[in-house]
């Protein structure tokens, strides 16, 4: 009686899975549309829920996925063949994230993407004069951010605010490394 009731119990949840893997559960397939903000284009929406994904997933084993996204480019077809790859490795990407995931890949490190000028100086930073600054944004920056976004700030916001709050909220930077950051990126303004 035990086993049967153990064995009802597994088929439930099971059963449960299923229904919520494919996005049909009790509340409909509505469940598993991403959620877009106010003003949000549909590929925007499918960008974002790929970055999410991302953050939630792919850092689990590619802490550095952010750097890798700045110097590796594939097409779309690629990009999807190495999700699948993952999948088969044991990444738990859901079926409604697969697109998403594909499309944020494609938006940052697609061919055929517009390189931008920190995009062409991650490519060269072993060479270019910053070296060291670029380093430490790879290091430090580029474990939450792409280098677009580790690059860019509001006009109101000085570069120091913006290192002191990327510190509160745990960005690990040394003294030495706040200084290099600190005139690499005032220098970028100029």
């Amino acid at each position: 009686m035990k086993a049967t009731r153990h064995a009802t119990h597994v088929l439930l949840l099971a059963l449960w899975m299923a229904l919520v893997w494919t996005g049909a559960g009790v509340h409909g397939p509505g469940m598993a549309a991403p959620l877009r903000a106010a003003g949000q284009s549909p590929e925007q929406a499918q960008i974002e829920k790929g970055r999410v994904t991302v953050s939630q997933v792919c850092v689990g084993c590619h802490a550095g996925i952010m750097r890798m996204l700045e110097v590796k480019t594939q097409s779309r077809e690629e990009w999807r063949d190495t999700v699948h790859s993952m999948i088969g490795r044991g990444a738990l990407v859901l079926p409604d994230e697969i697109e998403p995931l594909v499309e944020y890949l494609v938006a940052n490190a697609g061919r055929g993407r517009p390189r931008t000028a920190s995009t062409a100086a991650a490519a060269n930073q072993g060479t270019a004069p910053g070296a060291e600054a670029n380093a430490v944004l790879a290091q430090r920056c580029q474990s939450c951010h792409d280098l677009e976004r580790a690059t860019t700030k509001s006009a109101s916001e000085s570069w120091d605010a913006v290192l002191d709050r990327m510190t509160t909220l745990g960005a690990a930077v040394t003294p030495a490394e706040r200084q290099t950051l600190l005139e690499h990126l005032n220098g970028l303004a100029r």
